[in-house]
């Protein structure tokens, strides 16, 4: 009665088609040979019938160690139907006319392919399901799963109209796992995935378990009450009978068994009732989605070729799903509905918060450090609470196919001066890099961007010479802003003003590594209080009143200002002295400041979208923001007891800027201005 009820449980299951989400995502809309490339590779085809996807093998999980991490029962439903104990599963229907002994027998196959000695049952005094929740949406997790509808993150909670791409689904994880062997799958899910499809993000076992605890559930806190995986106590002539049933079945074409149950390629022919049929009767049955069957059939009807080299890149990028958490080429990264779950330093913006986008990698980065980066090393980002994952063998190619498919015309910088480099990253006379950015173990002087003294072993020169000229061009919306606008240095006494011979003295100064740039400070346990000398000084943080975005900027004329790096705005302003960084640089959890100085006024609340900032030779800053559509730019300049602040946009008959003055100070406009320009004078009495 059991095998019975098994075929009417597979029969009756809904069919659901396989879910990849790069497919779903980037070539669902409209059917074309390059999706189904994609299914040919990621649904196993290639594994079957051979030829070359020109992408990361997919592979099923390791069978050798199956019977110790998943439960027997859900194993045999996976057997003759994935979709029913796991919806969207890629596997097929390969076995659903098999009988319960068969089902005993293939059992006893699989686990006689494990290790002999006995496992030692994991120590697992302690599950803490709650905080597993918080790792499980904030390491990176929900980038490819969904997330829980009940946990609410810091930004709020999303919509529901908000969630735009698929999310990989879950199997029935109760009946599958127990604690202990699910928190080992997510410790090192690469020893049963090898294909890298489900990554390993670093982490310790004790937030495995406390990950595998919320996956699962768990109520209470005691790990050594949860279930355990039983084991088979195999019978060698069932075994020997499962062996029998696994080859007819094909099942080596997809997974790693040993020699003799070895599978060799089906021809694939163009006869009716193959797996692209919808009700064949034969072979693996896909309950394919109808663009899947028409982007399939697409490839196939193609010339077999390679692809290119940029679209093996992007398929590659699609079937791992890195584009789950990084953007490239203007597609992909997180959708609205899954920003709110990522985390770290806001006063770094979006990029603080958000992977860097993947446009041009392989032209960006040197191959060793790439290599490296995928491997799960040097890790530039440590603010970012989303961590990395590491796809094992998926990525040995990965590397060089992005250095042929984004290979951007070479550039050696020749000589360079060291001298000028040190000056040029540093705050006296040079752009003041040291601001914002780390020097090896120097934190910054400003907010803690990534470590800029490894530049020259991690970055290409002309990728870094295009991006110092315009880094919005690579990131839009990004804090840095042009040092050489337009390619027109912002320091004509530094080299004459040679732009190239500038970047390239930079270059050079980090690949000598000799020294440290011009101006952090002697004492590194004195007081930090920033005192602007002979130019302005931008410093990110958090101000009381204002918000976790403010952009301060100190004048050397003695008058100050806060911008809202949120809204796009002037939102304070004050006399005397600037700013006391110590709490904003050092501390973990940074307070909400307040100006030092006492002649506080404040502005109305802005309206806007903020856009960025430049700054200009003299370091005065050009705060951009958009109104109704319209980019308005407002630059602020230190005057004798005051500010001096000019707004332009482009002149247009139905829109004029909304501009609130700061309230309690003396405010003069200069007439005859052009239209779309206005200039006002702030005074304090």
């Amino acid at each position: 009665m059991r095998a019975v009820a098994l075929i009417l449980l597979a029969a009756a299951t809904a069919a659901a088609a396989p879910v990849v989400t790069g497919f779903e995502r980037f070539h669902a809309a409209t059917p074309t040979a390059e999706g189904g490339r994609l299914l040919y590779n990621e649904l196993g085809c290639v594994n079957c019938h051979g030829g070359e996807a020109g992408l990361p093998a997919r592979r099923g999980p390791a069978l050798a160690t199956v019977s110790q991490r998943v439960q027997g029962e859900w194993l045999r439903k996976f057997i003759v139907d994935p979709q029913s104990v796991h919806p969207g599963a890629v596997m097929p229907q390969v076995l659903a006319r098999t009988d319960e002994g068969t089902l005993a027998a293939i059992e006893h196959y699989l686990a006689s392919l494990g290790s002999k000695a006995k496992a030692k049952p994991a120590d697992i005094r302690h599950v803490n399901a709650s905080r597993g929740s918080g790792l499980y949406h904030a390491l990176g997790c929900v980038a490819c799963h969904a997330p829980d509808k009940a946990f609410v993150p810091e930004a709020g909670a999303p919509k529901d109209s908000e969630f735009t791409h698929p999310s990989v689904p879950f199997p029935e994880l109760k009946s599958k796992y127990s604690l202990e062997s699910l928190s080992a799958f997510l410790q090192d899910p690469l020893k049963a995935r090898p294909d890298g499809r489900m990554p390993r993000i670093v982490m310790d076992k004790q937030d495995a378990i406390d990950i595998a605890g919320h996956l699962l559930a768990f109520e209470g806190s005691d790990g050594r009450v949860g279930s355990r995986v039983v084991p088979v106590s195999v019978d060698s002539q069932l075994a020997m009978a499962g062996r029998k049933a696994v080859i007819a079945a094909r099942c080596a074409a997809c997974h790693e068994l040993p020699k003799d149950a070895a599978a060799k390629p089906v021809a694939l022919t163009k006869k009716e009732g193959g797996c692209l049929d919808a009700d064949h009767a034969k072979g693996p049955r896909y309950a394919l989605s109808e663009a899947q069957r028409a982007s399939l059939k697409l490839f196939l009807a193609a010339v077999a070729e390679s692809p290119s080299p940029k679209l093996a890149a992007d398929l590659s990028l699609h079937a791992l799903n890195c584009v789950a958490c990084h953007e490239r080429d203007g597609k992909g990264g997180p959708d609205a509905a899954r920003k709110a779950f990522f985390e770290g330093d806001h006063n770094l913006g979006d990029t603080g918060r958000y992977p860097p986008p993947l446009t041009g990698a392989g032209g960006k980065l040197r191959p060793e450090w790439l290599a490296k980066v995928l491997a799960g090393e040097n890790r530039v980002r440590p603010y970012l609470r989303t961590r990395m994952p590491v796809y094992g063998k998926a990525t040995d190619g990965l590397g060089p196919l992005l250095a042929v498919a984004d290979a951007r015309p070479a550039l050696k910088f020749e000589g360079g001066d060291d001298s000028a480099g040190r000056k040029l990253l540093g705050t006296e006379g040079g752009a003041g890099c040291i601001t914002c950015h780390r020097w090896g173990d120097r934190p910054s002087l400003g907010i803690q961007g990534p470590d800029i003294s490894n530049m020259a072993a991690r970055l290409q020169e002309g990728w870094l010479h295009d991006y110092l000229i315009n880094p919005a061009g690579y990131r839009p919306g990004t804090l840095m802003p042009s040092f050489w606008p337009g390619g027109k240095s912002f320091n004509p006494a530094v080299l004459g003003g040679d732009t190239d011979r500038q970047i390239a003295a930079i270059f050079k100064f980090a690949e000598s590594a000799n020294g440290e740039p011009e101006g952090f400070p002697r004492n590194r346990n004195g007081e930090f209080e920033i005192v602007p000398k002979d130019r302005p000084v931008v410093q990110r943080a958090f101000m009381e009143d204002v918000g976790v975005r403010a952009i301060l900027v100190g004048f050397p004329t003695g008058v100050h200002l806060a911008y809202d790096g949120d809204k796009g705005g002037p939102a304070r302003a004050w006399k005397g002295r600037f700013f006391d960084a110590y709490l904003t640089w050092f501390s973990r959890f940074p307070i909400f400041e307040k100006p030092l100085g006492e002649q506080v006024v404040d502005w109305p609340k802005p309206s806007g979208r903020f856009l960025g900032y430049r700054l200009d030779a003299k370091g005065a800053p050009t705060f951009i923001n958009e109104q109704a559509g319209v980019r308005v730019e407002e630059t602020f300049e230190g005057v004798g007891d005051g500010l001096r602040r000019t707004v332009v946009w482009k002149p247009t008959p139905d829109f004029a800027p909304v501009i609130h003055h700061p309230l309690g100070l003396e405010r003069t406009e200069v007439s005859g201005s052009p239209e779309g320009r206005r200039v006002f004078t702030y005074l304090w009495k």
